[in-house]
């Protein structure tokens, strides 16, 4: 097997080991893999994603629920609306990559990137200054259905599952801790990733080519040892991870899919 195919791999299930208890499905890494290191077209690094983002957010949820860190209140009100931006995701990287090409879903996913790192180190820094109290969910409900179609989108057109939204969001809007943020959003994304996953399918055709490029096994094997992975890795961080850990770590994640991205604009230049 070609030793760059091995290397993928091995990236791919590591970042379902670091992402699994974060509250991410991992496609702000996953895409720039796809793209970068094996070479795929955009429609089929998104749909990749998406299928290893499910895999992952499956698995995590798994042991996040057995953990009972996760608000089904709130995410039930995430699913509906995010569900239904996530449709209207799909035909946008249509829209964007006829009109301005990769660039486009590129700078995309930059801006949302960077906006969830300046949400992330502020709250970090409140959290050292002063404790806040979760507030009553219900008088936030539409600033939270507005994010949450925020997220639903960026997963349709990036091919994520929308967690580093959806964690964002939990933690900055509804001060939840570094757990129940991450076992919310993944409640979230096991509803809207299965849906931009069959809307790709069925509106952008990339599905036989994936199949070509990674064959019957890679189809079967490579998203079930992502889900093993993904709920051992959620499982440890739970028992054994600080809070405060799971916060650096889920910043860390998210600046390396920036990195890579300023890489590639540089390149540009």
């Amino acid at each position: 097997m070609d030793p760059t195919i091995i290397f993928a791999v091995a990236l791919l299930l590591f970042v379902a080991l670091i992402f699994s208890p974060l509250g991410l499905g991992g496609g702000v890494l996953y895409v720039p893999i796809f793209l970068y290191l094996l070479d795929w077209e955009v429609q089929e690094a998104v749909l990749g994603s998406l299928l290893l983002v499910l895999m992952v957010a499956l698995g995590s949820s798994l042991s996040h629920n057995k953990s009972g860190h996760a608000d089904y209140a709130v995410a039930r009100v995430g699913q509906i609306t995010a569900t239904f931006f996530a449709v209207i995701g799909t035909i946008l990287t249509g829209v964007l990559l006829e009109s301005v090409g990769e660039i486009g879903v590129k700078v995309l996913a930059s801006a949302i990137l960077v906006f969830v790192i300046e949400r992330t180190i502020t709250k970090m820094r409140k959290e050292q200054s002063e404790v806040e109290a979760p507030p009553d969910f219900e008088p936030l409900k539409k600033k939270y259905q507005i994010g949450t179609a925020f997220a639903g989108t960026a997963s349709g057109v990036l091919g994520i599952g929308g967690g580093a939204i959806l964690v964002t969001l939990n933690r900055s809007l509804l001060k939840m801790d570094p757990h129940k943020a991450a076992g919310t959003s993944f409640q979230i994304e096991t509803t809207v990733v299965p849906v931009a996953l069959v809307s790709h399918i069925i509106l952008n055709g990339a599905a036989l080519d994936l199949y070509h490029t990674v064959g019957t096994l890679g189809t079967v094997l490579i998203p079930l040892l992502v889900f093993i992975t993904a709920f051992l890795g959620a499982k440890f961080a739970i028992q054994y991870l600080p809070k405060k850990a799971v916060t650096v770590i889920f910043l860390v994640a998210v600046s390396l899919g920036l990195f890579r991205y300023l890489i590639d604009f540089a390149s540009m230049v």
